[in-house]
């Protein structure tokens, strides 16, 4: 609303109330003006049957309170009163009166009235829409006051003003630049329970755009790029908006083929359009072409200072383009090195774009320690001391202490996003693991090496090099079954990730799709010969989706498919794969209707002795009950093959449901999965309690 209605409107508020309190007849306003006292006051409602007095007390909680500090005087009680009876009346007590009295404190006395709701919208002269449509528009404001009303809403007459400003700014918005939508026609019924309410509509002409028509400098003109960047404006109805948007895309779309300076002025008159139709005039002054520079940084205290200039010299000497510094600025964000960066362009007088940085880091020591809990593993502590900002050089070193009934390992972990200033992001990790699986234990220690780098925004390639030593101590299992219990596993490999997901923790659309491949070879000094691969297929597909008060829109339920397997065959004439180096099945994140790894091939003592391939598929569907609490049920699949000529073995199945609680850290789950074609050996199904994403 513009500032003078609002003053109009105060004014107009301000006079009413002097009315009132000139002309309404209140015995008391004869009575001797009290002294203010600055004291807690008694207050009383009289006549108050719907709302409690802790509801009442708190709807005039800033006038008390100015009561209670300025004194108790017939213009704060007024006040009191008013904006009591404007609770009252937002509330759809569109009846109801509060008058007041002084007499040792402060006596509200409420007449109610009845309840008054909408039993009834119409419109006239409107063609933009559905009735159905602009009743929505109409009763907006009291929907959002009462989000959980069935039925009739309550009547809230400021409430119906509101939604004739919606009616009239989506009119404006729809190129109806001269429409009048007339204030609500008010119709109580003879008890003033209900009200039917009408508004008058006049659209008059609606405006859309015509030629655009361009002037100047014209460097890229006619540029269907460039048409194409406008036409979700120019196609859409006349408004100024539209006008002002096309400018900036005009002035954006030149400042991203270089010209930096570039200026654009857009004129258009809809007072000379012929029916409606209003051409837009674009005068250009592109100027010279410019390039990345250098870069000026400031406010450095751990980093060096040639971090950041490093960082962005692959921009110096191209054409400035201001999409792709801002894809630099969103990498240097999720470093988590700085509290806070910008980045002001500067034009030079060489036709050169200087980069102007100013720096607040963030801190670069970590201590971290979290609590958790599975199933299989039971409950889990982690420890993790970190430095983000190693030796001021912008790389990473974590150490990772983690503890579990199952299981004891520490890692320290070398990070380094621009090996060599290059694109590639070098990894380096020593762990060393104790851990007691079923029916047998290991010891290992290892060493891994990668090499990675993002191909695409979202598909990124890896080499590795994996070096392990590990130890198997027997716990029960058939001795046959365990193959060597003793070797060094040296492998090489590459992995692929293409990553469509919306979020890595809690996705609620998009896909995900990996392949892994390695060997291990006596050439690289492993006690092992193999080759193995693996491949991971995730696809998350939103049914349902709810928009947020913000405005974005929030995923409620969803579809998610998954499909995973492994090959894993010795050559170089070893005949058996040592039991660690097998694939298992069964689990919270596999087939839920086994305990964790027991599904498939077991020796004499029913320990699990798994298999050179794997095959597992799932599909689940995830629905909202309150919050971020959702229900889900499931169905998945998969087998155990001992060999890879038995392909994927038996295959065994689960039919199951759960609940999930969506944490910042990703779901808290839930599951329990039925075995629908138990064996006599298996149990009827498996309870599953584990965090994360199932597939």
């Amino acid at each position: 609303m513009k500032p003078f209605i609002l003053a109009a409107l105060l004014l107009s508020t301000l006079c009413a109330r002097a009315a009132v309190e000139k002309y309404s007849p209140n015995p008391v306003q004869s009575m001797p003006t009290p002294a203010p006292a600055k004291t807690n006051f008694g207050i009383r409602f009289e006549g108050a049957t719907k709302f409690s007095e802790s509801q009442l007390r708190a709807a005039i909680a800033d006038q008390i309170n100015a009561i209670n500090k300025g004194g108790l005087t017939p213009a704060s009680a007024d006040d009191t009163a008013f904006f009591l009876g404007v609770f009252y009346h937002r509330n759809g007590y569109s009846q109801a009166e509060v008058k007041w009295e002084i007499n040792g404190g402060l006596t509200l006395k409420i007449r109610e009235g009845p309840l008054t709701h909408v039993t009834g919208v119409s419109f006239s002269g409107n063609t933009l829409s559905t009735s159905g449509t602009m009743a929505g528009y109409l009763l907006g404001a009291t929907q959002e006051r009462f989000p959980r009303a069935k039925g009739n809403l309550p009547f809230v007459e400021e409430d119906i003003q509101t939604g004739v400003d919606r009616i009239a700014a989506l009119y404006q918005s729809e190129g109806y630049l001269h429409s009048v939508v007339k204030p609500a026609e008010i119709h109580y019924s003879p008890d003033k329970t209900g009200v039917a309410l009408h508004v008058d509509i006049q659209e008059g002409i609606r405006y859309t755009f015509g030629k655009l028509n361009f002037s100047g400098d014209l460097v890229f003109y006619p540029e269907k790029e460039l048409s194409d960047q406008l036409a979700p404006f120019s196609t859409k109805p006349y408004t100024q908006d539209g006008v002002t948007n096309m400018q900036r895309t005009v002035v954006y779309f030149y400042k991203t083929h270089g010209y930096f300076l570039a200026k654009v002025t857009a004129e258009s008159n809809p007072d000379t359009a012929v029916k409606g139709v209003v051409p837009v005039n674009f005068q250009i002054e592109s100027g010279n072409l410019f390039r990345f520079d250098g870069v000026n940084v400031t406010g450095l205290d751990r980093l060096h200072a040639g971090f950041l200039p490093k960082r962005f010299a692959k921009l110096k000497g191209k054409i400035y383009d201001p999409r792709k510094l801002n894809e630099e600025f969103e990498a240097m964000m999720r470093t988590g090195l700085f509290k806070k960066l910008t980045i002001t362009p500067r034009a030079l007088p060489t036709n050169e774009v200087a980069l102007d940085m100013q720096v607040e880091e963030a801190k670069a020591k970590e201590v971290g320690f979290g609590l958790g809990y599975d199933t299989f593993e039971g409950a889990i502590a982690q420890l993790t001391l970190g430095d983000h900002d190693f030796f001021g050089t912008g790389r990473s070193l974590t150490s990772t202490f983690e503890y579990a009934q199952r299981f004891l390992r520490g890692e320290i972990l070398y990070n380094d996003p621009w090996f060599l200033e290059s694109d590639y992001a070098l990894q380096a990790k020593l762990y060393a693991l104790n851990q007691q699986n079923l029916g047998y234990s290991k010891d290992e220690t290892g060493f891994r090496l990668e090499l990675g780098r993002d191909l695409t925004k979202k598909l990124k390639g890896t080499v590795f090099l994996l070096v392990r030593q590990v130890s198997i101590q027997n716990g029960g299992i058939e001795v046959q079954d365990l193959g060597k219990t003793g070797y060094l596993a040296n492998s090489i490999g590459a992995t692929a990730t293409l990553d469509e997901r919306d979020s890595k923790i809690n996705p609620a659309g998009g896909y995900i799709a990996n392949l892994t491949a390695d060997a291990a070879s006596s050439v690289i000094g492993s006690s092992l010969d193999f080759l193995r691969a693996t491949y991971r297929f995730s696809y998350y597909l939103p049914i349902t989706k709810t928009k947020a008060e913000d405005g974005v829109e929030k995923v409620t339920s969803m579809v998610a498919f998954g499909a995973r397997g492994g090959i894993i065959e010795p050559f170089q004439g070893q005949s058996t794969i040592p039991i660690d180096e097998r694939f298992f099945n069964g689990g919270a994140r596999t087939v839920r209707s086994f305990n964790e790894l027991e599904l498939g091939p077991k020796d004499s003592h029913h320990f699990p002795i798994g298999g050179e391939t794997f095959t597992t598929l799932n599909i689940e569907y995830t629905f909202p009950l309150y919050g971020d609490l959702q229900g889900a049920v499931f169905a998945d699949a998969g087998g155990i093959g001992s060999k890879v000529s038995q392909g994927v073995g038996d295959l065994r199945y689960a039919l199951g449901g759960g609940i999930r609680y969506r944490l910042p850290i990703g779901p808290l789950r839930i599951d329990y999965g039925y075995n629908p074609d138990k064996k006599p050996d298996e149990s009827v199904g498996a309870f599953h309690v584990t965090f994360g994403v199932a597939f």
